[in-house]
C-alpha cells in the first residue's frame, strides 16, 4: 500500500497564468512529479520558484518534471534542475492514410476492468522509471480533450498483448502511450494499435501526429519510423532537482 506523507496529494498549482500539477511520483513518495498543464511555452522563473517551495512544503525531497521541450525546460534549468532522462520526439502527417492491416490482431475498446491487465503490460514493457501507476494511467487518459483507449488481443480469450492511448487536440494527434508485452513484441500488435490510433485521428480531422519514447527504446523507434514518423530534434527531456538541501 502506498503511504503518502501528510499533504502529499495531487494538487493543481495556479501561478499567474500558468498551471502545473504536483503529485507523488508513483510509489516513491519522496519524489514529486511536476506536470505542465499549459504546455508549449516556458513558465516564468517565479512560477518555477513557487513550485519548488510548494514541493518542499509538502515534504518532497526531489522534484521531477514531465517531458519538456527545449523551450519549456529553460526556466527549470535556470533554477538548478538537471537532465534525468532524454526522449526522442517524432512526428508525421496523418494523411495519406496507412495501408497496414491488423494482421489478425483483435483490437477493442479498453474497459475499466482491463485497467489492472493494462498496468501489468505497462510494467512488463517499461523499465521502472517509465512505468505508470493507477494515477498515471488516469492522467494519461485525460491529457487531451478527446481520447481513444484500445487493447490488442491476438487471442480474445487471453490477457491483452498491448494497449494504446491516443489523443486529439485541434489539428494535432498524439500517441500518448503504447505498451506491448515483451512476449508479444514483433507479432503485429504494436503496428495494429498505432494504425488504429492514426486512423481515428484522421477520421476526426487531425493532420499531424506526435509521439515520444525514451531514446534507448530502439524497438519502438524502429516501429514508429517504419510507420512514417520522423525524428524532431532536439527531442524532449525529463529534469530533476534535489531540494532536500535547499
Amino acid at each position: 500500500m502506498l503511504h503518502r506523507r501528510s499533504g502529499q496529494e495531487s494538487a493543481t498549482l495556479r501561478l499567474g497564468h500558468h498551471r502545473l500539477r504536483l503529485r507523488p511520483w508513483a510509489s516513491e513518495t519522496e519524489i514529486g512529479l511536476l506536470i505542465l498543464l499549459t504546455s508549449g511555452s516556458a513558465v516564468s522563473d517565479a512560477a518555477v520558484a513557487a513550485s519548488i517551495e510548494s514541493a518542499a512544503a509538502q515534504g518532497y525531497l526531489r522534484i521531477r518534471t514531465s517531458a519538456l521541450s527545449h523551450i519549456e525546460a529553460e526556466p527549470f534549468l535556470r533554477a538548478g534542475f538537471e537532465p534525468r532522462q532524454q526522449l526522442a520526439l517524432l512526428s508525421r502527417p496523418i494523411q495519406p492514410p496507412l495501408s497496414e492491416r491488423n494482421g489478425g490482431v483483435s483490437i477493442r475498446r479498453a474497459r475499466r476492468r482491463d485497467h489492472n491487465s493494462v498496468l501489468d503490460v505497462d510494467h512488463a514493457a517499461f523499465e521502472p522509471f517509465w512505468q505508470l501507476d493507477t494515477v498515471g494511467l488516469h492522467e494519461a487518459l485525460r491529457a487531451t480533450p478527446f481520447r481513444r483507449f484500445r487493447v490488442a488481443r491476438p487471442d480474445p480469450d487471453k490477457a491483452p498483448a498491448g494497449y494504446a492511448i491516443s489523443g486529439r487536440s485541434g489539428p494535432s494527434g498524439y500517441l500518448q502511450r503504447l505498451a506491448i508485452s515483451p512476449r508479444q513484441q514483433g507479432q503485429g500488435a504494436g503496428t495494429a494499435l498505432v494504425v488504429d490510433g492514426l486512423t481515428w485521428m484522421a477520421r476526426w480531422g487531425a493532420t499531424q501526429a506526435w509521439v515520444n519514447t525514451p531514446q534507448q527504446n530502439t524497438g519502438a523507434l524502429r516501429l514508429y519510423e517504419r510507420l512514417g514518423f520522423e525524428p524532431v530534434p532536439p527531442g524532449l527531456q525529463v529534469l530533476e532537482l534535489e531540494i532536500s538541501g535547499l
